[in-house]
């Protein structure tokens, strides 16, 4: 075996014991934080708690659809090389989903620093109707920034007896490599998480150097469920820095080197990185729900016990069920008997 085909077996391999495993937790995870965000008991309604609602919903839309059939190209089951519909799909549903959820992700940020503002009128910014709004703008400018994907995107002839699904216009590949991947999946977000989270964690150190003192007490608890709210969302701000950085240097670089003449063992040694820094970078994805967990105990103690109560919920439904359909027979049987003799 050649380095070239051992680096292109070990990408495939990254791809099956990494990228499958980030695939069922990104899935189990973000289902999970619907139920929670979606639960009042667990969190009330607030600007904070629908944005990250909504980037959970446009998350588990990019773990279903483009991470998945990322693997199946990696696993050397490409259909999007065949089908027109997935073709399209996995590029623009991926362009949507992560544009959506790193965006919502941000004003999220943005939200925790302006509640954290010792200055009212920066925390009376943070209302539920500019929250609504800021969602659904954010939903549909996306969706329509991305509808170029559709036209442009198609299958085409390579190799012999071979096709390929790509995007044939050379102005719009610049677009994307230069401006959507390199500014808007990498460099904006994190200049954004890394500025508005450092203002945050500053504005949260004044507000607990304040509170120690023999005059101090408890929060009460809508103060508390914000300073949660915002420990998580720090937690997460420094996961998706870290898992997106690699994601942003390889960009770079194919962008820098896009141009160079390329031998076959240095596109597999480029393959393979780029392999890992996308698996990396749909990691933001796929982690958050843990994130949330990991960032308190009362937290999970909540979690669980909505979980059992959804559980019990769902047994007692069965059981009653049961001895309605049992009585419903037996009386049936009797009434059949009755009229037998």
């Amino acid at each position: 075996m050649s380095s070239a085909a051992y680096l292109t077996f070990i990408s495939q391999q990254f791809t099956i014991y990494f990228g499958i495993p980030v695939f069922i937790c990104g899935l189990i995870g973000n289902c999970l934080n619907i139920l929670m965000f979606l639960s009042k008991k667990l969190f009330p309604p607030s600007p904070c708690q629908l944005h990250l609602l909504t980037a959970s919903i446009s998350s588990l839309i990019a773990i279903v659809i483009p991470l998945l059939l990322r693997i199946l190209i990696g696993l050397q089951y490409d259909v999007t090389k065949t089908n027109l519909f997935l073709c399209k799909a996995r590029q623009y549903l991926g362009h949507v989903s992560i544009l959506t959820s790193l965006t919502c992700v941000s004003w999220a940020t943005i939200d925790r620093y302006l509640i954290s503002c010792r200055q009212a009128r920066f925390r009376q910014i943070s209302r539920m109707s500019t929250a609504r709004l800021l969602c659904v703008a954010t939903v549909v400018f996306w969706s329509l920034h991305g509808l170029p994907i559709v036209i442009m995107v198609n299958i085409y002839p390579a190799a012999a007896n071979q096709t390929v699904c790509v995007n044939k216009s050379i102005i719009y590949g610049y677009y994307l490599n230069y401006f959507v991947i390199l500014i808007l999946y990498n460099l904006l977000p994190l200049a954004i998480f890394v500025a508005f989270g450092l203002l945050t964690w500053k504005n949260m150190h004044k507000i607990h150097r304040r509170r120690i003192g023999p005059q101090q007490q408890r929060l009460p608890t809508n103060q508390r469920q914000e300073y949660q709210l915002t420990r998580m969302l720090l937690l997460q701000i420094g996961s998706i820095s870290i898992s997106t950085t690699p994601y942003a240097i390889d960009s770079l670089y194919n962008v820098i080197t896009s141009q160079i003449q390329k031998d076959s063992f240095r596109t597999a040694q480029e393959n393979l990185c780029t392999t890992v820094s996308n698996f990396l970078f749909y990691l933001n994805f796929a982690s958050s729900f843990y994130i949330y967990l990991s960032s308190s105990k009362s937290l999970r103690n909540k979690f669980f016990r909505k979980l059992l109560s959804i559980y019990s919920k769902r047994r007692q439904v069965t059981q009653t069920i049961s001895v309605i359909t049992t009585t419903t027979a037996k009386y049936a049987n009797q009434t059949t008997e009755v009229l037998i003799k």
